[in-house]
């Protein structure tokens, strides 16, 4: 997939046209163009930019570090949306991702245009005598030849400008990936918290049917059936609640990877289950210094600025030159040919202000890439922080699960001899069940630190599943 588009662009060097007076002569201004044809000939021709060259290393680039991005995309709607399919979606179908591509088909066409020079100057002019008689015919050609000499330095400024776009745009999609990610984590973790409240209403359901059963049988007061009855409400608010979470989470996402809101993808109801992921901040450092493309662009610019000056330099000095062919036939028919050569003497204007700004840039990119490599330490030592706090809270959890499991088969136990209440049976449960929203908010927790983890190294991270079983639905 390539855009390139095809931009008309201005140089700033600034070529002098040369007047001069010449005889409107088939033959002379035919020698002239020929010799200046020959002249510029090999500075006219121009090499084509392969279409989706620039973009096809880009992809490479993307799929090497997250290769969540090559995977095959997901083709039928009817199997739950995966995190892999959600990506996939996003890079072919969101606006986003081809307005960043976009950008990307500018920078070839400035390639495009730094092969490219001036265009030759043709002058005409008339005289004619106040005596009368012949009028006296001048023509001119000139070529500005500053585009010419510089058009090395213009060429290696283009190329370096698109690398920089190559990066800027990886660094855009490698963002969106990642945003993918979260979006996704958080819409599944919605609609985990829906089947969890589910069955919170199902047990507060049974124990209003119950309270019911045994108020009508004179068994219970009614304050304590109101209690109940009261209570089913309560919690089918909350299952209301988290539906409506869980279809703007669901709306989000799709707008993300470009779907309409009636797409008919559906989510899991379940996130993935975590691995037991040890990361080193140290190493993680390393990496980040290597892959962070946001180091990388500030690299790049300020080689770009560095080209700019010995630019600007070239543009300012002595080859601001133009030649080109004098030819002029008086007013008694005597012809006279001959070349001619302008340039300019670099002697107010030498740049200076320009050189000045670059100095200042240089100096602000410096400055930038020093806090960015703050804000690498920071944005790695907060989600290391967050991914362990994660991590302990699951392990924790997961044990306060099997305990409540196992008050549950113990308390259904002791119904069933006639030791406890039914109603202690359901508020058990409930609690248990209560347990597995606590579970689903620190899973989530998990995915997105992990997910942040990744965006502040500029690479995914391996996942190591876990050797033993947890908890991840009740029953």
């Amino acid at each position: 997939m390539a855009l390139t588009q095809w931009l008309t662009a201005t140089t700033n060097a600034e070529g002098s046209m040369q007047h001069s007076r010449a005889t409107i002569c088939p033959n002379h201004i035919a020698t002239g163009l020929l010799l200046v044809s020959c002249l510029l000939l090999s500075a006219c021709s121009t090499t084509a930019i392969p279409r989706g060259h620039s973009l096809a290393a880009v992809e490479k680039t993307l799929a090497e570090n997250f290769p969540i991005a090559l995977l095959p995309p997901q083709t039928s709607q009817e199997d739950s949306l995966s995190a892999s399919a959600a990506v996939q979606l996003l890079l072919q179908q969101s606006p986003k991702v081809r307005a960043a591509i976009a950008r990307l088909g500018i920078a070839d066409a400035q390639q495009l245009q730094a092969e490219l020079i001036n265009n030759p100057h043709i002058s005409i002019g008339a005289m004619k005598p106040d005596e009368g008689g012949r009028w006296q015919l001048d023509a001119g050609l000139s070529q500005p030849l500053l585009a010419l000499f510089t058009r090395p330095l213009r060429r290696e400024l283009a190329q370096e400008n698109l690398l920089l776009a190559q990066q800027q745009l990886q660094a855009q999609l490698q963002a969106l990936v990642v945003q993918t990610q979260r979006d996704y984590y958080r819409a599944v973790a919605t609609q985990q918290h829906v089947q969890v409240q589910q069955q919170v209403w199902e047990a507060a359901r049974a124990q209003q049917q119950l309270a019911l059963s045994l108020y009508r049988a004179g068994n219970m007061a009614e304050n304590t059936f109101l209690y109940y009855d009261n209570e089913l409400r309560r919690v089918e608010q909350q299952l209301n609640a988290f539906k409506q979470t869980a279809q703007e989470k669901r709306l989000q996402l799709f707008n993300l990877i470009g779907l309409q809101s009636t797409a008919d993808f559906t989510l899991p109801t379940q996130l993935p289950l975590p691995g037991d992921d040890i990361f080193v901040h140290r190493e993680l450092m390393s990496i980040a210094k290597q892959q962070r493309l946001d180091l990388r662009i500030a690299q790049q610019q300020l080689t770009l600025l560095e080209k700019r000056r010995h630019l600007i330099k070239n543009e300012y000095g002595w080859r601001d030159i133009g030649l080109g062919i004098n030819a002029e036939r008086e007013f008694d028919g005597a012809t006279n040919i001959g070349p001619a050569v302008e340039f300019s003497l670099p002697v107010f204007n030498r740049g200076q202000g320009a050189l000045a700004a670059i100095d200042a840039q240089v100096s602000r990119l410096q400055a930038e890439l020093q806090q960015r490599e703050l804000d690498m330490d920071l944005q790695i030592a907060s989600a290391l922080n967050q991914l362990k706090t994660a991590q302990q809270q699951l392990t924790l959890l997961t044990q306060s699960l099997a305990v409540a499991q196992q008050r549950v088969a113990l308390t259904s136990r002791e119904v069933n001899f006639m030791l406890s209440s039914p109603l202690e049976l359901l508020a058990i449960k409930r609690d248990e069940i209560q347990l597995a929203h606590d579970y689903t908010d620190e899973l989530n927790r998990y995915w997105q630190a992990r997910s942040q983890l990744e965006l502040a190294i500029g690479q995914a991270l391996p996942l190591i599943p876990r050797e033993h079983k947890e908890h991840h639905h009740h029953d």
